[in-house]
């Protein structure tokens, strides 16, 4: 091709033609790559917020409200429940958030099922973040704060805040439950004496009172035929048959068909009978348990002798 020819001007323009095309089509494929980042880490970000647990986000709020105002030992369910709307960590209000606010989450409260024990309770109705050392419901044994994984990224912080600042500080004066600081009090009143020899103790003030009562010894010699008769049939009223046992000097137990009747009589009780004898009905002894059996015990003559 001689120099100057026209078909060397038309491959330039072909050429620069190119290269226009080959630069838009990056600018294209650049635009095209960074909207797919941004759709991507967009619906990343719906995904950590969908796949936070209801739990897990009445946790959050209340954290949230603790980091907010340091001065404030606790909140209202309330104030929980605004902070958590407030915060949007998912993108609707779930119907399972104000349960776990109230009650699923709170430690000292009987679990409703669920067992967590993200939260404590206060006497005012308040609540604040449960750390360890608090008083909760025996068959609560559930977590104490969110699993790191089931939260999101931006969230790791509160949670680290939670971990090395909120749990090592100690329970405020009024966090306190008043009866249960009462636990322990006069303990030396017993220091000396153990269980058995305050119970032994007890009963023998009973004997002593019965003395004290019964000048003539009545009282005495019917609990004497009492235990003597023990184990053998006896029957109410109306003909239905029963046995008994005796418990110490504390009562005696009725058994009907071989099943015992699951509350026991006490000894002042059977001394109430007592005094009242001789019984022409059962609601003679109405405010005594249990007035068919006792009726029965008491008007037979192995027991009455000849006592009335």
């Amino acid at each position: 091709m001689r120099e100057g020819s026209p078909h060397r001007g038309t491959g330039a323009l072909f050429l620069k033609a190119n290269s226009l095309k080959s630069g838009q089509e990056l600018i294209l494929g650049i635009t095209l790559i960074s909207m797919l980042c941004s759709f991507l880490e967009v619906m990343q970000q719906m995904i950590d917020t969908e796949t936070v647990r209801v739990a897990d986000e009445c946790w959050l709020a209340l954290a949230l409200l603790h980091r907010e105002n340091p001065d404030r030992r606790s909140f209202s369910p309330r104030e929980v429940y605004a902070r958590l709307k407030e915060e949007g960590a998912c993108s609707e209000v779930r119907p399972g958030v104000k349960p776990h606010i109230y009650v699923q989450n709170v430690a000292n409260r009987p679990p409703n099922p669920a067992r967590h024990r993200l939260f404590y309770r206060l006497e005012d109705g308040t609540v604040r973040l449960f750390r360890p050392g608090d008083e909760c419901n025996p068959s609560r044994n559930g977590k104490t704060k969110p699993d790191r994984s089931g939260l999101p990224e931006k969230y790791h912080p509160l949670l680290d805040w939670y971990e090395n600042e909120y749990c090592k500080r100690e329970a405020a004066a009024d966090d306190v439950d008043p009866v249960l600081a009462m636990r322990g009090v006069g303990k030396e009143i017993w220091a000396d004496e153990g269980g058995d020899a305050y119970v032994e103790r007890e009963r023998n003030a009973w004997v002593s009172d019965v003395t004290d009562v019964d000048p003539n010894g009545k009282l005495k010699r019917v609990w004497q035929r009492v235990v003597a008769h023990q184990g053998e049939e006896f029957h109410t009223r109306t003909g239905k048959p029963f046995t008994y046992t005796v418990d110490g000097e504390s009562g005696l137990w009725f058994y009907r068909d071989g099943r015992r009747i699951n509350k026991r009589l006490w000894r002042k009780h059977f001394e109430k009978a007592v005094s009242r004898c001789p019984l022409d009905k059962t609601t003679d002894i109405a405010d005594c348990y249990d007035p068919s059996y006792l009726f029965g015990l008491l008007m037979d003559e192995r027991i009455r002798g000849t006592e009335w």
